[in-house]
């Protein structure tokens, strides 16, 4: 765990460190390691950030004709908006807060030669984004490239279970890569039987 800037606890990263080339196993733990931290909706943009409401003006009766009732009127008008204020600004402060924590998780969580691309992004969500478009794989020429990896690997002086283990990364990181399909339908089936082939 690394200490935090305020000095008033640790932040705990993520058990898996990105590397610049572990995006689908990294991105994977991290959404587990931030719904553990219940920051997961506010890194995923689920949980915008609140408005940051405007305090009221105390309104100013000193010069109007205005008589008791009236001036006890704003002044219980005035408090109602001064508890509405404090109660959003509350909503707000929290939201910043969680922020923050969000994006000292997710730097902490990286190597640190990665973090200069995102420190200066003014969101955790935006820090995530980022690097999911830069880092995450879509292409179909990792997809091949996976599957020569695969292909190639030999067990070699390895243990079994060394080589199944390095067999199954290999596997889930072509699963994490395959399209979603619900295998009813006649065009997944179609798909299917392409992915098969």
């Amino acid at each position: 765990m690394m200490p935090s800037l305020s000095g008033t606890g640790s932040v705990p990263r993520c058990p898996v460190l990105f590397d610049g080339v572990n995006y689908s196993h990294w991105a994977q733990h991290m959404r587990l390691h931030m719904r553990g931290q219940r920051l997961w909706d506010v890194l995923s943009g689920e949980l915008p950030c609140p408005l940051c409401p405007i305090a009221p003006t105390m309104p100013s009766l000193a010069s109007q004709a205005t008589d008791d009732d009236d001036r006890a009127k704003a002044k219980e008008q005035f408090d109602d908006a001064m508890e509405n204020y404090q109660s959003q600004f509350a909503l707000y402060k929290a939201w910043l807060d969680e922020d923050a924590r969000a994006s000292a998780i997710l730097v902490a969580s990286m190597e640190i030669h990665l973090t200069g691309e995102v420190v200066t992004l003014t969101s955790a969500h935006l820090m995530w984004t980022h690097l999911r478009d830069r880092y995450a794989p879509t292409s179909d020429a990792l997809y091949l490239a996976m599957v020569r990896q695969e292909q190639s690997l030999q067990q070699g002086d390895s243990t079994v279970d060394e080589f199944y283990t390095q067999l199954s990364s290999i596997w889930r990181q072509l699963d994490s890569l395959g399209l979603t399909i619900c295998h009813t339908c006649q065009c997944c089936q179609r798909q299917r039987s392409h992915m098969d082939l």
